[in-house]
């Protein structure tokens, strides 16, 4: 009999040239994971996941499942894995779910949030984790231009140019934008699914917006056109996160 896990990932990305296994010897998120459960498990062990994260970027809330032949206690099994994996790695949940359940397939939304620290200088404590805008935004116009994103639309100005070959239409369900006291502006977009870089150049364009660099019609021309040089610059990865994937 082969039983079916899910588990919820937290990591940081730093140090990783993303989370899919890649050619070559390449230190990945998932590479880090199979081979840890595969010693515990005692047998090859691959893994499905909700979001394939790029280098340097980090999650809150990755969903994973694999196949094991064994039934192993859950409560073991995620505290011989934690302590196996490196401190930027932890495991926060496994829970044994249907054998018809794919982290990727069966995901309905997927979350990123974006940090960005806009003052004078940069929070020691966030500097490894979001970018420094000195110029002061107006958000109240940044919120505006999110709202432009929402909806089924064609996001082929935002996203890599490699992307064209393909459907480049995703369905964003929501996008906020927050200021904290303290100066963090914090973007979260939710989308049935995401095109490579489109959450890093969406943000990289919100801010130019912002800054006073842009104005709402370019959004506009960006989202009737496949041209990635009417859209905005793409931001660095150290401020995404995968914060949530719902089924």
């Amino acid at each position: 009999m082969v039983n079916n896990y899910m588990a919820v990932i937290e990591y940081d990305g730093t140090g990783y040239s993303g989370f899919q296994v890649q050619p070559g010897n390449v230190n990945t998120i998932q590479g880090c994971l199979t081979e840890v459960l595969s010693k515990i498990l005692k047998e090859k062990i691959d893994l499905k996941y909700a979001g394939r994260t790029d280098a340097g970027v980090h999650a809150t809330h990755q969903v994973v499942n694999f196949y094991t032949s064994t039934e192993p206690d859950i409560y073991r099994v995620k505290w011989s894995i934690n302590s196996l994996l490196p401190d930027d790695i932890v495991v926060k949940e496994i829970k044994k779910v249907s054998p018809l359940f794919d982290a990727r397939r069966d995901a309905v939304l997927r979350e990123y949030s974006y940090y960005v620290v806009n003052k004078e200088y940069q929070s020691v404590f966030l500097k490894k984790y979001s970018i420094l805008v000195n110029k002061k935004l107006n958000i109240k116009l940044i919120k505006k231009a999110a709202k432009m994103f929402v909806g089924q639309k064609d996001f082929g100005s935002f996203c890599n140019p490699e992307c064209l070959k393909g459907n480049t239409i995703r369905k964003v369900f929501r996008f906020t934008v927050r200021k904290t006291e303290d100066d963090l502006i914090i973007f979260k977009v939710a989308a049935n699914s995401f095109l490579y870089n489109m959450v890093r150049i969406l943000v990289g364009t919100l801010l130019e917006v912002g800054s006073g660099k842009r104005d709402l019609t370019s959004i506009e021309v960006a989202l009737k056109e496949r041209n990635r040089n009417l859209a905005g610059s793409i931001v660095p990865a150290k401020g995404l996160f995968l914060t949530g994937v719902e089924y």
